[in-house]
This record gives C-alpha cells, structure tokens and sequence, in this order.
C-alpha cells in the first residue's frame, strides 16, 4: 500500500472523531451519570478543547468519579470506550475529585465540561 495514501485515509477516519468529539463526550456523559456514578464530572481537555488539534492529536476526557480502585477504573473506561464504539483517538481519563484538585486542575488551560 501506498504509505502517503494510508496516511490520508487514517488522517480521514481520525478527523471524524477529533471533529465530532463533543458528541462522544456528551454520551460518555450520559453513560457515566445513569451507570458509573450520578454524580460524576466529565471535562473535554486537551488540544480537542483548545481547538489546535493535529494528525496525531488523541480526545483528552477527564472522568471525575468516586471510583478508586485501579482495576474498577480500568472496568470503567472500558464500559465507556464500549458505550462510544470507539477506543482510538479517545484517551479517558478514570480521576477522583482529590486527584483532579491535586494534579489535572494545575495543568488544564482550556477544557469543557459537560
């Protein structure tokens, strides 16, 4: 295969979910509160939010939940990535309230939350 044409056409698919990331995070939104946690926070953040994204950008989503455990975590973003059919470019973020004040709120220039 064409190496310049197989970029394009991943440039294509990868496009779709960078421009219509929004929509995704609404139904993670929508999963995490009837599923995971009512009262859980999701935040849109990253190049996605700033609007600069790039070729080999990914979709930053911050999950604020009261789930700590790792692997209870881990069940989470996959019970999410299912719920969008999607895993690739979406990087969800599995956060308690502490570590998001602690760390992410210190980093985070540009987010939306939904």
């Amino acid at each position: 295969m064409n190496w310049d044409l197989y970029l394009a056409r991943e440039w294509e698919k990868r496009k779709y979910y960078l421009l219509h990331a929004r929509e995704y995070v609404k139904k993670i939104k929508d999963i995490c509160v009837k599923e995971i946690d009512p009262e859980c926070r999701v935040i849109l953040f990253g190049s996605v939010a700033r609007g600069n994204f790039r070729i080999d950008s990914d979709v930053d989503v911050l999950v604020i939940t009261k789930v700590r455990d790792e692997i209870d975590r881990a069940r989470v973003s996959q019970k999410l990535h299912d719920a969008i059919g999607v895993r690739e470019p979406f990087e969800i973020h599995i956060v308690t309230k502490e570590e998001y004040e602690n760390w992410y709120k210190r980093f985070i220039d540009v987010y939306e939350e939904y």
